[in-house]
């Protein structure tokens, strides 16, 4: 296999080019989409890939990323193949006890469900059980029906979670295409404060039909396809990344009488801004004018790891796009290039649970991987993609990960490139 022919592809800047000049890239309907046909407009191989390239292109976005100001943590990191250690992949498809998976039955009853336990538990942290129940609702504050010249219908949802300690309200945007259809695809795009920050007013007149994020609004909106996309940071602030304290927002309303941070098997932030996703996704599920059946979730940088440990918990997430998600989210943790667990725990100790300190200096004896985690999206349809210089986010890991994943893949009888 090319490690630039799979449909994760290395270049991302460069898809067009490879195309024109005669790469093959391998089918979509080969990995289950093809009810996706009018979300990437596939007419052609060639033409797919260059629509999908410029989609992701034009959502990539410098707020997305996280902005580091602390250069220490990147000493020392490995960025050269010859510097990798000697590493062993834990198997996709044995089960813990010894089991061999052979079959789509044993994937769904035991391997499955035993890899998301750890990864709750262990690695991202689960969603705690609340004292008090919580009470969530959904109130559209706004509506637009002439937005973009009339092209689409802007609504915008508050999500508000309750109980008896207090209260934190989401925002989340819905662009609708205008075209008397009702059950739009709709892509799903996971960011932090883009919402808030207004980063979804119109550009100027000299970039008409796209955001100030960067969103190619009028484009969507012409073929049909909805735009979503929710504050996920508005559960929980990163402001404190170097803080090992996980409280505030969201958290609070969770905690235990008494309770001052969160559990060792609790949630760090990447599953509390999953838990955004997924309860922008009930509020989806309701909407008439989108098809729940043809949600895509795209995520860049942090927002990837949130997209896809979001739709491995939530299955209605018809599709998975995670552009430059590295570690934690695509990447393999075990050849420890860029970042690393270590480093994580060190910099950003708030992102995992607290489980995962376990592991800390001990990657050797981590039983999971993070292609175990591709493996539990499938059999649905999976785009990953990174760009040439990410080297933190250690792209052929990113790779691996894919190519690693696939064998569940093949279980379901989708043809892998």
């Amino acid at each position: 296999m090319n490690y630039k022919h799979i449909l994760l592809t290395r270049r991302l800047l460069n898809v067009k080019d490879m195309v024109d000049n005669g790469i093959k890239f391998p089918s979509l309907e080969g990995l289950g989409v093809g009810f996706w046909k009018k979300l990437i407009f596939i007419k052609s191989q060639a033409i797919a890939a260059r629509l999908i390239t410029f989609t992701i292109l034009c959502f990539l976005v410098v707020a997305s990323s996280i902005a580091q100001d602390d250069s220490a943590k990147f000493l020392d990191a490995i960025y050269k193949e010859e510097n990798v250690p000697p590493y062993k992949l834990p198997e996709l498809l044995k089960s813990f006890d010894g089991k061999k998976i052979k079959s789509q039955v044993d994937w769904e009853s035991i391997r499955r469900p035993e890899l998301m336990e750890f990864f709750a538990k262990n690695m991202y942290g689960k969603v705690p059980i609340p004292s008090d129940p919580i009470v969530k609702t959904f109130k559209v504050i706004s509506e637009d029906e002439n937005h973009l010249e009339g092209l689409c219908t802007r609504r915008d949802i508050l999500i508000t979670f309750s109980n008896k300690f207090g209260k934190v309200e989401m925002p989340l945007v819905l662009f609708i295409p205008n075209d008397n259809n009702e059950g739009h695809p709709a892509i799903y795009w996971i960011n932090s404060k883009d919402i808030s920050n207004n980063r979804f007013d119109m550009e100027n007149p000299q970039r008409f039909g796209e955001t100030i994020n960067n969103a190619p609004l009028k484009q969507l909106m012409l073929r049909g396809i909805a735009l979503i996309s929710v504050d996920y940071e508005m559960l929980g602030d990163r402001g404190k990344s170097t803080h090992d304290v996980l409280d505030g927002d969201i958290i609070n309303l969770y905690f235990k009488p008494g309770q001052k941070s969160t559990a060792d098997d609790e949630w760090g932030l990447i599953a509390v801004w999953a838990h955004a996703a997924v309860s922008g996704m009930d509020y989806i599920v309701t909407d008439k004018n989108i098809n729940p059946d043809q949600v895509a979730i795209m995520g860049t940088s942090i927002g990837g790891k949130v997209a896809l440990w979001a739709a491995a918990l939530d299955q209605r997430i018809g599709m998975i796009i995670s552009t430059t998600s590295g570690h934690g989210g695509d990447a393999l943790w075990k050849r420890q290039v860029g970042e690393t667990l270590d480093n994580m725990l060190e910099w950003l100790p708030r992102w995992a649970g607290r489980n995962a300190a376990k592991y800390y200096r001990k990657i050797d004896e981590l039983p999971v991987d993070q292609h175990m985690l591709l493996a539990c999206l499938a059999p649905r349809p999976l785009y990953i993609a990174t760009a040439t210089h990410d080297l933190w986010a250690d792209q052929k890991g990113q790779w691996l990960g894919t190519y690693h994943a696939a064998p569940v893949y093949k279980l379901f009888n989708k043809t892998v490139a």
